[in-house]
């Protein structure tokens, strides 16, 4: 097993609840960790074996911009929900609002998959 990670890739949507942040983008940083088996890519040296990051990242771009969201609780699930797929064992999204919170460097929420043996309802 491995983790393939993506930090701080920055997107922008409009998001938030106050009228006003909903005028115009904002920019969000986004990370994710996945823990999947690295055995048949390094086998290979091949990419179609391997998770592509790069397409990971034009995903979450994509998803960022098309969306109107007013939490970034509902951009991160659905972000690990388009994400996760079978050959992964785990899954971890992190969406951060740098400018949420004037005195701080940034609020954010985490999210994975799966989840299991938990209601989280």
């Amino acid at each position: 097993m491995g983790t393939l990670f993506i930090r701080e890739l920055p997107v922008e949507c409009v998001i938030g609840v106050h009228p006003d942040e909903r005028q115009s983008r904002q920019r969000l940083l986004v990370s994710l960790e996945i823990e999947t088996s690295f055995r048949d890519a390094a086998a290979g040296d091949e990419l179609d074996h391997a998770v592509d990051y790069v397409a990971l990242a034009e995903k979450i771009e994509q998803i960022a911009a098309a969306g109107r969201f007013h939490l970034i609780e509902t951009l991160a699930e659905r972000l690990a929900d388009a994400l996760f797929d079978g050959t992964m064992r785990r899954l971890e999204v992190e969406v951060c609002k740098p400018a949420a919170l004037p005195r701080t460097r940034q609020v954010g929420v985490r999210t994975s998959r799966p989840v299991e043996d938990m209601d989280v309802r």
